[in-house]
C-alpha cells in the first residue's frame, strides 16, 4: 500500500465504535451514538486523521438532528485539522458551507461556497442557486443576480419558477425596471395563467411611463381568465402558430399539471405534437405511449412507431408498428409496414422484413420504395444461402 494511503486508514478498534455509532444513527439513537463518538474523541489521537473522521461524524449527527451550529462546529474542526484526504474535505467544505447557511451564519456560509466553487471542477446548479440565495438574503442583490443567471444558463430546458422569482426580486431591489421586465415576460411565457405576474408586468410598464402597454397588458389579463382550460389551449395553439413550439408544450404541461386542462385524448394529441415541433423526441413518444391506450385506430400507434424509427430505436418500434398493423384499415397499413420492414432490416431479421415489404409493396404510395428495399433484402437472402450451401 501506498505511503499516503496508509495515513488514511483507522484502527479496527476505532472503526468499529464508528460502525456502531452509525447504526445507531440509522435508527435515530442520536444519544446513544453522540455518547460513542465522545468517548472515542477522547481516545484517539489529536490532530490525527482518526480524530477528524470522528468529528466529521459527530458533524453528520447534529446535523440529522437539525442542530445546525453543533454540526457547523465539528465539521469546521474536521476540516481544520487538514488531516482529510483532498476529496473528503473538498465535499465536507460544501456540507459546512450549507449548514452555515442553515443557521443563518451569511457571511461565514457564502465565502466557503464561493471558495468550494472556485475549487469544483463541474458544480452542480443547486450549488448557485443556494448561493444566489444567500446573497439576497445579504442584500447583495448584484452578486445574485449574477450566479442565479449562471443556474438559469446551466439548465436552460428546465429553469424553475423560483429562480426566476429570486432574479426578478433583485433586478427589483435594484430598480432595475428593463431586466425585471424581461424577467416577467420570461415567466409568462411559461405560466401564463398566473395573474400575479401580469400584474407585475402591467405596473412596471405604467412605471416606466408606457401607459398604453400598461394598459393593455392589464386589459388582456382581465379578458383571459387565466385559469380556464380553453385560453390556455388557445394560448399553447398560438405559440406553435408562431414557431415556438417548446413553449406550447410547457404551457400544456404545466396546465395539466396544475389540472386546468383535462388530460384527455386531444390535449395529449396537441402537448405530443408540440414536443415532435419541438424537436423533443424523447419527451413526444413518453406522451404517445400514454395516449395509444386512448386510440383504437392505430394512427397513434404510427405516430409513436415513426418516432421510435427516427430514435433509431429499433427495438422499442416493433411493437408500436405492429400494433399499428392490427388496428388500421386504410391506405396507412402500406405505410406502417414498410416502416416495420425497415425496422426488422435495421434489427437483421431478413425474413420479417421481407414480409412486411411484400404487403408495403401492394400500396399505390409505398410502391417504389418498398419495391427497391424487397428487392434489396432477396438479394441479401439469396447471398446468405450461397454462403451457407
Amino acid at each position: 500500500m501506498a505511503e499516503d494511503d496508509q495515513q488514511y486508514l483507522l484502527s479496527e478498534k476505532t472503526y468499529k465504535v464508528l460502525e456502531s455509532a452509525q447504526e445507531l444513527m440509522a435508527v435515530e439513537k442520536y444519544s446513544d451514538a453522540e455518547n460513542k463518538l465522545n468517548a472515542l474523541l477522547k481516545k484517539v489521537d489529536s490532530v490525527s486523521y482518526e480524530q477528524a473522521i470522528v468529528e466529521q461524524t459527530l458533524g453528520y449527527l447534529f446535523s440529522s438532528q437539525e442542530k445546525y451550529g453543533q454540526a457547523s462546529k465539528y465539521f469546521q474542526k474536521a476540516l481544520e485539522s487538514n488531516a482529510l484526504p483532498d476529496k473528503v474535505s473538498h465535499d465536507l467544505q460544501y456540507n459546512l458551507a450549507q449548514l452555515l447557511l442553515a443557521d443563518e451564519q451569511y457571511k461565514e456560509g457564502i465565502a466557503l461556497l464561493e471558495t468550494w466553487l472556485k475549487a469544483e471542477q463541474s458544480p452542480d446548479t443547486s450549488a448557485y442557486v443556494l448561493l444566489a440565495s444567500a446573497n439576497y438574503r445579504v442584500k447583495n442583490y448584484k452578486r445574485t443576480i449574477e450566479t442565479i443567471r449562471i443556474a438559469i444558463k446551466k439548465n436552460k430546458g428546465s429553469v424553475k419558477e423560483s429562480w426566476y422569482q429570486i432574479l426578478l426580486s433583485a433586478h427589483l431591489e435594484l430598480k432595475q425596471y428593463k431586466s425585471a421586465i424581461k424577467v416577467l415576460e420570461a415567466l409568462l411565457a411559461s405560466y401564463p395563467y398566473k395573474k400575479n405576474y401580469w400584474n407585475q408586468l402591467s405596473a412596471l410598464y405604467l412605471q416606466q411611463n408606457k401607459e398604453f402597454s400598461s394598459l393593455a397588458v392589464k386589459m388582456l389579463a382581465q379578458r383571459l381568465e387565466l385559469g380556464d382550460a380553453k385560453t390556455l389551449i388557445n394560448l399553447a395553439n398560438m405559440y406553435r402558430y408562431l414557431h415556438i413550439p417548446y413553449k406550447s408544450a410547457q404551457l400544456l404541461v404545466n396546465g395539466i399539471k396544475d389540472g386546468v386542462i383535462d388530460a384527455n385524448f386531444e390535449n395529449l394529441t396537441q402537448l405530443a405534437d408540440s414536443w415532435l415541433s419541438a424537436r423533443e423526441t424523447q419527451k413526444a413518444a413518453d406522451v404517445l405511449q400514454k395516449l395509444t391506450a386512448l386510440d383504437n385506430s392505430g394512427k397513434t400507434d404510427l405516430k409513436l412507431g415513426r418516432v421510435f424509427f427516427t430514435m433509431e430505436e429499433w427495438r422499442q418500434a416493433v411493437r408500436p408498428l405492429s400494433a399499428a398493423l392490427d388496428k388500421l384499415n386504410d391506405e396507412k397499413v402500406g405505410t406502417a409496414s414498410l416502416l416495420l420492414g425497415m425496422v426488422q432490416f435495421h434489427l437483421n431479421d431478413l425474413t420479417k422484413a421481407k414480409k412486411q415489404f411484400m404487403k408495403s409493396v401492394t400500396f399505390d404510395n409505398e410502391r417504389n420504395q418498398a419495391g427497391q428495399w424487397l428487392r434489396h433484402v432477396e438479394r441479401l437472402i439469396e447471398s446468405e444461402a450461397k454462403d451457407v450451401s
